[in-house]
């Protein structure tokens, strides 16, 4: 069962500032969770104002999904480091 990644415009946007080493890592990254049978195999599910969403720690970055079972479908909403993205 693969699972489709989709970027908000945020998202895409804070992810071509970063360095193309990161940028592969991350891609890589999201890219093994589509892979997995429950991407929330990995990551954190979020409480309070961001209940519902998902957190991937990548080094000092974060990255906030929303895994849409129904679609099979991962969205990147936030992308950044922790004291900008919460």
């Amino acid at each position: 069962m693969a699972w489709t990644l989709y970027y908000e415009s945020a998202a895409e946007k804070e992810l071509s500032k970063l360095d193309k080493g990161k940028q592969r890592a991350i891609v890589k990254y999201l890219d093994e969770c589509c892979q997995l049978s429950d991407p929330t195999d990995r990551g954190h599910a979020l409480t309070g104002q961001w209940a519902g969403f998902h957190r991937y720690r990548l080094c000092q970055l974060r990255v906030i999904v929303k895994i849409v079972r129904a679609k099979l479908v991962i969205a990147v909403i936030v992308l950044g480091r922790r004291d900008s993205v919460y």
